[in-house]
């Protein structure tokens, strides 16, 4: 018996070993995807793409992957970005056939991003009014109150003549901010200048993530990598969950806190009706909004304020613009932005562009039968497809100098002078907040927030890169980016 047994786990180890060459052919060569190019190594072993995303170095492969093989790029046997305009209508704009997300098992939730169809579209309707001009006004002292803050700490900073994080100081603000309007209290960064520990843990969680991903290919390497994973990361996301649960237990129980127009007054106008929100999926959407809300804008206001120092001439100019606007920090509001400080909006625009919030690729599946028609490509069944955002962001068939930060490409001008040497750029490619029915439902927010947040410091304070942040850029990723400190010197303006 014991013979019987050891023979078959040769033979099963033999035919495991051989199907390992046969696999890899096929994908090369015989595959529905074979005729879009990509690295032949990634398609024929796609562990190697696996192993790239853990190390945080996908996104940088893909952006060198798109300029060496074009605008379609196929890095998986079942996996596609295709980096032109047309494809972000065809992949995440409204269609007959909805293309579904890529949703791993182990990581879906009863929130507006991991939702089906039905849920998301209840989901969004219920926050719809928080995010909407009234709402966004509603909001606004709440906002004032923490940017008032961060002014105060600030100064206290140019007072004493030291260098700063402003990584922490974007965190602390946008957390705060998010955190008062998700669950009716701030995280108290701004008061005790430290980060709250859920969210130090939503850096760590999309690391994490990689993980999930990998070991859903893969179960032996999940089972690898979770002897490396920390067990504080686990204890973390759990108390995470615990702390979100709790707080939103709390918002809902005080009766004094409704009425205040923030996102828990907008998920709850519905409660007890059919279409309403239950407790779970309140706690869930609740949690997701204080990483969506923050996050990225905490993020852009990062990039964008390396970029301008990194730039001096481009700062500069949006440091008149915005003094030459307003006569006191008092006049800075949210509606009066978008229409006095177009040169930073556009310096907005290309620090997007350059370092954008989400820089992976957002996958959708193609349907179970049938071709799907995507910017001109014939996509097979159950293709992982989408637009790698930081490939599609700088590669020079998109845009002229796409390596350097130049926002007067978003200027009028450069649209509409055929002499321009941005008059070509291919702008719609751009799409950081996404397209089509999961688009970002805060984008009005986001914008309304960063704008407020940079005119206000630009307003108030000269900065300065300090030479150990010059290569701040520099970064791993894994889903978002890992940021490393953005360290300046802050002084308060002369009058």
């Amino acid at each position: 018996m014991t013979v019987l047994l050891l023979q078959a786990a040769i033979l099963a180890a033999a035919i495991y070993v051989l199907s390992i060459p046969v696999q890899a052919f096929y994908n090369l060569y015989i595959h529905p995807l074979s005729k879009i190019p990509g690295p032949k190594l990634w398609i024929a072993f796609p562990i190697l793409g696996q192993i790239a995303r853990v190390r945080g170095v996908l996104d940088a492969y893909m952006c060198e992957l798109h300029r060496t093989y074009g605008e379609a790029v196929r890095y998986g046997p079942d996996e596609v970005s295709i980096i032109t305009e047309q494809a972000w209508r065809d992949i995440y704009d409204h269609r007959p056939n909805q293309l579904e997300r890529n949703i791993l098992s182990t990581t879906r939730r009863p929130d507006i991003f991991d939702a089906n169809e039905i849920d998301h579209d209840r989901y969004r309707k219920a926050m719809s009014h928080a995010f909407s001009p009234k709402g966004l006004q509603e909001q606004e002292p709440i906002v004032k109150g923490y940017l008032d803050m961060l002014i105060e700490r600030l100064n206290q900073v140019a007072v004493k003549g030291e260098k700063t994080d402003m990584v922490q100081w974007y965190n602390f603000t946008l957390f705060d901010i998010i955190g008062d309007l998700a669950f009716g209290q701030s995280f108290g960064g701004l008061r005790d200048q430290v980060l709250h520990f859920s969210i130090s843990f939503t850096f760590e969680a999309f690391k994490l993530l990689t993980y999930l991903e990998a070991g859903a290919r893969y179960p032996l390497l999940l089972k690898l990598l979770e002897l490396f994973t920390p067990k504080s990361i686990i204890e973390a996301r759990n108390r995470k969950e615990e702390h979100a649960e709790a707080t939103v237990k709390r918002r809902l129980e005080n009766g004094s806190m409704h009425g205040r127009g923030d996102f828990m007054d907008a998920m709850l106008r519905n409660r007890g009706k059919p279409q309403g929100l239950t407790d779970r999926e309140l706690i869930a959407n609740a949690s997701t909004l204080i990483t969506a809300g923050s996050e990225t804008t905490a993020t852009i206001l990062c990039g964008t304020t390396y970029w301008l120092l990194r730039t001096p001439d481009i700062y500069e100019k949006v440091v008149k613009e915005v003094r030459s606007a307003y006569n006191s920090d008092s006049e800075i509001l949210m509606n009066t932005t978008i229409t006095r400080l177009p040169f930073m909006i556009a310096c907005f625009q290309e620090a997007f562009r350059l370092y954008p919030p989400v820089p992976s690729c957002l996958q959708r599946v193609t349907p179970e039968t049938g071709i799907t028609r995507i910017s001109g490509y014939d996509i097979p069944p159950n293709t992982k497809v989408g637009v790698h955002a930081l490939a599609a962001y700088t590669d020079p068939k998109n845009w002229h100098n796409p390596d350097q930060f130049l926002p007067e490409r978003w200027l009028p001008e450069a649209r509409n002078d055929q002499s321009s040497p941005y008059y070509n750029d291919r702008r719609s490619t751009l799409q950081p907040f996404s397209v089509g029915p999961r688009s970002c439902i805060g984008r009005n927010m986001a914008e309304q927030e960063m704008r407020l947040i940079l005119a206000r410091l630009l307003w108030n304070f000269d900065l300065e890169l300090c030479l150990e942040s010059n290569n701040w850029k520099d970064q791993k990723t894994h889903y978002l980016w890992e940021k490393h400190p953005l360290m300046c010197k802050v002084k308060s303006r002369a009058f």
